[in-house]
């Protein structure tokens, strides 16, 4: 639509090569994860399958067959980094390549759509992963919910059935690694 054309990619009189939709300005000053003190914040869940994940720039805002590209960090630090510098590859590809190429296969920050997406980056988006979709989330009944959802999406090899899994609020795992720093 003309309102997502303008909010995202009305090109900048100021910047040449940039954008300056209300969007492209936000993103340009976002962040996908930051640390303030021993606190980290982010948009969705921290979980084992998310913690120290960083997708690769290649990754692609599609249905995959398999899992995508990526790679892991050792530490918060160098992931929340790894993730910051991932987005703003991703702005400047989408700035040099705003449009879909002649086959509308791929475009320019194709990463950053498939960034948001549980099925395009196969259940670890750290950005779309959430700890509920309602209800009380550290009860038992919520553990097996999830170990259910989880395991049913790692069986079928469908990225869809991830859309059902929610991540783990008390995971000792990821609580350690949090806390390594």
């Amino acid at each position: 639509s003309n309102y997502l054309r303008h909010a995202f990619s009305e090109p900048s009189r100021n910047l040449p090569g940039t954008f300056a939709g209300a969007m492209s300005n936000y993103l340009r000053h976002a962040c996908v994860a930051a640390v303030f003190g021993q606190t980290l914040f982010a948009h969705g869940a921290v979980d084992a399958r998310t913690a120290g994940y960083v997708p690769d720039d290649s990754t692609r805002f599609c249905l995959p067959a398999a899992p995508q590209a990526g790679r892991m960090v050792d530490s918060v630090s160098e992931w929340v980094d790894a993730l910051n510098g991932l987005l703003e590859r991703g702005l400047a590809d989408h700035a040099a390549r705003p449009e879909w190429d002649a086959e509308r296969a791929t475009r320019g920050g194709e990463v950053l759509l498939a960034l948001q997406n549980r099925d395009a980056m196969w259940g670890r988006s750290i950005v779309s992963n959430s700890y509920a979709d309602g209800g009380c989330i550290t009860t038992e009944s919520a553990a097996h919910v999830r170990e259910a959802a989880l395991a049913d999406a790692e069986a079928r090899a469908d990225p869809s059935a991830f859309a059902a899994v929610a991540s783990d609020p008390l995971d000792a795992g990821v609580a350690a690694w949090l806390i390594r720093g």
